[in-house]
């Protein structure tokens, strides 16, 4: 495929650059196939909307897959939905609207997300506390590997491929489960202190109605309007109609990384920490002004740092380890978070990779 300008395929959401010289778009599996057969290396790419530099090139060609975005069947009365992975996560939810049903993971990209993205990376989500990840939705899904082959795997292989970024094969086709639709209406408490709002959310998540459960620190509350206070955002399904009042709350919490970004607070990390060990995370990012907000009911938050504060990355991450928790909750490793990769996880990925993609076609570079 000839471009007038490859700049757009430089970068992704992470804003890192890489480097290309190609661009292959293919628009069938098949098409995909005799690409991976000829080509030594490949830089896959579907919504590029990865935090983490998954999208970056680091070969010469990239293998865009967003054109393979076919909905193959439905099957309204089991729940279940076959699709090409290409598909934008807002295009199937409209597809599945007619029918009250939706695909339950909800990332804050859901408009220009893919779902081979989505499970590549693992996706979790604001609704993480009622709907888990990605991977809790997947019946299958079909793989093109390293020599070109179409392969299915199920739910004892998904692992190899689920949150592996791409590096272990390209993701074509998925059989995904669905949910019905909900009603939900969302409220937003007030605290003084970080334990109060610990032992809040501990209350919450024994709640079999809420759906999520979101962290605000005081810098992002002031940010987006609110008093300088710490803020939960939940939500409950409830048959309640949305008033005005309420709509604006999920105008509010939407608004929240555009803030940020353009106050200067690019770089935005994803930790995971158990609930009963998040406060001394929470308590260095206030102490060291963090603007800070994310899905606290499973432990993952999001910590944005400016160019300035970046340097205080690595001790953040030495925190999180020796807490117990992981560098990543959703986003990925990518090459961001590569140099902070626990050298067991490593040993792990590496020998996945000479198992599955000894040749390192896919994705070189990446995580490990």
């Amino acid at each position: 495929m000839k471009l007038k300008s490859t700049k757009p395929y430089e970068v992704d959401s992470s804003q890192l650059e890489g480097r290309v010289k190609k661009i292959l778009l293919p628009k069938t599996i098949e098409e995909l196939q005799k690409i991976v057969k000829k080509e030594k290396e490949l830089t896959i790419r579907g919504g590029a909307t990865g935090l983490a530099g998954g999208a970056v090139p680091t070969t010469d060609i990239v293998l865009d897959v967003s054109k393979i975005d076919k909905i193959i069947s439905f099957d309204k009365k089991r729940k279940i939905i076959i699709i090409e992975a290409g598909l934008i996560l807002d295009d199937l939810q409209d597809f599945l609207l007619e029918y009250n049903l939706e695909f339950p993971i909800n990332p804050s990209s859901h408009s220009i997300c893919t779902i081979g993205g989505m499970i590549a990376a693992n996706a979790v989500g604001n609704r993480a506390i009622k709907y888990g990840k990605t991977s809790d939705w997947i019946l299958w899904i079909d793989i093109v590997n390293s020599k070109g082959e179409i392969e299915r795997k199920t739910k004892t292989e998904l692992s190899d491929f689920v949150g592996k970024e791409g590096i272990t094969g390209v993701i074509v086709q998925a059989g995904l489960k669905l949910s019905e639709i909900v009603d939900r209406v969302p409220s937003l408490e007030k605290f003084s202190s970080i334990g109060e709002l610990i032992s809040r959310v501990k209350k919450l998540r024994q709640d079999s109605k809420i759906t999520m459960i979101e962290y605000l620190d005081k810098n992002v509350s002031n940010l987006i309007g609110l008093s300088k206070d710490y803020y939960l955002f939940t939500e409950i399904e409830s048959n309640e109609k949305l008033n005005e009042e309420q709509k604006k709350l999920y105008e509010l919490r939407d608004k929240i990384y555009p803030a940020l970004s353009g106050e200067g607070f690019t770089r935005i990390e994803d930790p995971k920490i158990i609930l009963d060990k998040i406060y001394s995370l929470l308590e260095w990012l206030d102490k060291n002004n963090i603007p800070t907000y994310g899905h606290i009911s499973v432990g993952i938050v999001h910590p944005c740092f400016s160019k300035e504060q970046e340097k205080l990355i690595p001790e953040m991450m030495k925190l999180v380890k020796r807490l117990g928790g992981q560098i990543s909750g959703e986003h990925g490793v990518g090459i961001l978070k590569k140099e902070f990769l626990d050298i067991h996880d490593k040993k792990i990925l590496l020998a996945m990779k000479k198992r599955l993609d000894p040749k390192n076609k896919f994705n070189p570079g990446k995580i490990i």
